[in-house]
């Protein structure tokens, strides 16, 4: 068991395994894991696709931020963040001040080709631009990222035990 000295926030393009291995990086480390996403249908009693679906992208991104400033507050943890936490400059904020942020970086083509079959996405169910989304998205994500964690052809183990060297180096966690 180890602790953190703040939060870990993992962030990057949906499907690239940000829950995953958030999960198996809090096991390893011994600390405490949080989705945002989970969070926020826990807390609306809706997931995502219902919150798109009744107050569209605006109103779900209000809540998203809600949920993401509540988890900020819950940490030390390590932190999953939904894919488009990074469209609000105060969440972006929040990434920069109140933790050390894990950007989990694929190609656009890989990230693109697992995640243009998901129709349980509120975006990609109502048809939006996966290319643009990429586009508009990954100058935000480099933004905010403390550092960034190529996860192409690596198992969840060997991201989370990368990711787990680097805070140990950062001075993010202490055995």
């Amino acid at each position: 068991m180890g602790t953190l000295s703040r939060n870990v926030f993992l962030v990057g393009f949906m499907g690239v395994g940000k829950t995953t291995v958030a999960r198996r990086l809090a096991r390893d480390l011994g600390v405490a894991a949080i989705d945002v996403d989970s969070f926020l249908q826990r807390k609306c009693g809706k997931d995502a696709n219902q919150l798109f679906k009744q107050r569209g992208e605006k109103g779900l991104r209000r809540a998203e931020s809600c949920a993401f400033a509540e988890c900020c507050t819950m940490g030390p943890a390590v932190i999953s963040c939904g894919e488009g936490i990074v469209v609000a400059p105060k969440n972006r904020g929040l990434l920069r001040n109140e933790g050390f942020t894990v950007l989990l970086e694929s190609s656009a083509e890989g990230s693109l080709a697992r995640v243009r079959s998901y129709k349980t996405r509120p975006l990609l169910a109502s048809g939006c631009d996966t290319d643009k989304l990429w586009d508009d998205r990954k100058p935000l994500y480099e933004e905010v990222a403390d550092v960034i964690v190529d996860v192409r052809e690596k198992g969840t183990a060997c991201v989370a035990h990368e990711i787990a060297e680097i805070l140990k180096a950062e001075g993010v966690y202490r055995a």
